[in-house]
């Protein structure tokens, strides 16, 4: 019995091989592209709809946090805002008033 040298393995090891990595290549670059396409559409058709939003405020500088961080939100969007505040702390409450305030009289209402 003669000895081979394997080659009839190793070429079919090194098709198997190709294959697996053509095939791979072809998957990865289909779902870069498909990526690509997609990105540039936006998520939704419609125009947004108006979100319930709830914010919490506290002591210890988070209503100032909060406040900022509502200044930068769209109003129209992010509406009705409901304020939730401990009984105690009655200054978090005026400043939300007063911000709530002021957005009405910008807003021209």
């Amino acid at each position: 019995m003669e000895k081979g040298n394997g080659c009839c393995f190793s070429a079919m090891t090194s098709n198997a091989t190709i294959l697996v990595l053509v095939t791979i290549i072809a998957v990865i670059l289909t779902r870069v592209l498909y990526i690509m396409y997609r990105s540039g559409k936006p998520l939704h058709n419609t125009a947004p709809q108006s979100v319930n939003t709830l914010i919490v405020l506290g002591s210890g500088g988070h209503t100032a946090e909060m406040l900022n961080l509502l200044s930068m939100l769209r109003k129209d969007r992010f509406t009705p805002r409901f304020y939730i505040a401990a009984a105690t702390d009655n200054m978090s409450l005026q400043k939300a008033r007063l911000m709530e305030k002021s957005l009405v009289d910008m807003m021209g209402g």
